[in-house]
């Protein structure tokens, strides 16, 4: 698939879209994570704000440096029951890690226009 991807080193922020579909939804869905969705309510995109120090956690290898190097990157999300998760593959010099985002629970997140009907 074809992913466009910026990463911003003075606001340390990444963001990855599939470049073939059209954003319908943006939702924050935490201080940090904002998921682009699909009119059919699919994940095609991620906006990470504190990129490096979130994926950091969770590999060390990932930091600011590696961020700024970015040659490729793209995500990959299953849903199971009322979870999202959200695998982005980065690719920077020549190493390629894969890395998950922590489980999204779809409850925590309300439609703002499904919540304007209510």
């Amino acid at each position: 698939m074809a992913y466009k991807f910026h990463y911003d080193k003075e606001d340390d922020i990444l963001y990855i879209r599939n470049a073939l579909k059209k954003v319908e939804e943006s939702v924050e869905f935490s201080e940090d994570i904002v998921l682009d969705l699909d009119n059919g309510g699919r994940i095609i995109g991620v906006e990470l704000f504190y990129a490096s120090e979130l994926l950091n956690l969770f590999n060390k290898e990932i930091d600011k440096e590696f961020l700024m190097n970015l040659l490729d990157a793209g995500l990959e999300y299953k849903e199971y029951r009322n979870v999202w998760y959200v695998l982005l593959v980065l690719k920077s010099g020549n190493k390629v890690i894969s890395q998950a985002l922590p489980p999204l629970r779809k409850s925590e997140y309300v439609s703002p226009l499904i919540a304007g009907c209510e």
